[in-house]
């Protein structure tokens, strides 16, 4: 009697061992497939990508280059114009690519992170409710490996995905809507096109995303400056207490012109950093609201 309940007991343990092994092979079958499918999209876009953010880093280059020539006198403003329309067309082509590409991007990071949520989710209720799940002579270390392996490569999507987005700074690609916009408006038409108009949406929505972020940054910028400022104003009461304590004979010339030398050197380190600071500050300021400004245009339409 005892021999057969041990019998039955084992086989209940076996086809529970069974089933539960089953379960999970069929879930590591299906995540790797869904993966799969995510990760060769993100691979393809990825590539395109960066080969589009090249594309547009060397044509604004070139582009800089022919004004300069036209500004030298190198060249006519009939050539000028010929060749602006070529790399004009490159240009816009490779900077509507990168939206439609960010925009796919975006999508799929948005995906990889809800699947990495879900099975972060099942991980946990697994180690919670699964004694099988614990006990590592039914969960080997390559079945362990498994089962944790899609929510480490979820995640190694959405940085992958996070990396790519951020290879552009944010001062380059404020440089990069401004200059598209600018084309833009030199390809003037009368008629209306809906791929221009479309255009300065997702331009539109990038400057108010990189608005946003850029609210921060001043934040951050203007704080400094201020911390700079007040270091520099303690330098600045040091050196006069310098001044004050030679003249009265507290100290000799050459300790006087070794704490001048050392104060002034901190107080003009300071200064050109605070100087920088305000320079970017400004810089960006303006790149945003000329980019706002050119949005606001509504005579900006792109030539078919």
């Amino acid at each position: 009697m005892i021999a057969k309940d041990q019998k039955e007991k084992d086989e209940n343990s076996q086809k529970q061992l069974e089933n539960f092994q089953s379960s999970i092979e069929k879930r590591i079958s299906s995540w790797n497939l869904s993966i799969r499918q995510i990760e060769n999209e993100v691979n393809n876009y990825l590539k395109d990508f960066q080969s589009y953010i090249k594309d547009v880093k060397d044509a604004s280059l070139r582009l800089e280059e022919l004004t300069k020539m036209l500004k030298s006198g190198e060249i006519s403003e009939h050539i000028y114009n010929v060749i602006l329309d070529e790399l004009s067309n490159y240009f816009s082509l490779s900077i509507e690519e990168i939206f439609r590409i960010r925009e796919n991007l975006e999508l799929l990071r948005a995906r990889a992170k809800i699947e990495w949520v879900k099975e972060k989710i099942g991980i946990e209720k697994l180690e919670k409710e699964s004694y099988l799940f614990k006990n590592k002579f039914y969960m080997d270390d390559y079945m362990r490996k498994e089962v944790y392996s899609p929510m480490y490569r979820w995640q190694e999507i959405v940085n992958r995905i996070d990396n790519a987005l951020s290879s552009l700074t944010f001062e380059e690609e404020l440089s990069i809507i401004e200059r598209y916009l600018l084309i833009a408006k030199e390809k003037m038409s009368r008629a209306k096109s809906e791929k221009m108009e479309k255009a300065k949406r997702i331009c539109k929505q990038r400057l108010d995303v990189l608005s946003e972020k850029w609210s921060s940054v001043r934040r951050s910028k203007i704080e400094q400056i201020m911390d700079l400022e007040s270091k520099a104003s303690q330098l600045k009461d040091e050196i006069k207490e310098v001044e004050v304590r030679f003249a009265v004979g507290e100290f000799g010339r050459s300790i006087y012109e070794w704490k001048m030398s050392e104060l002034q050197g901190s107080l003009k380190k300071i200064e050109k950093e605070i100087s920088e600071i305000r320079n970017y500050v400004n810089e960006i300021d303006l790149k945003i609201f000329k980019i706002s400004e050119l949005l606001k245009e509504g005579n900006i339409e792109y030539e078919e």
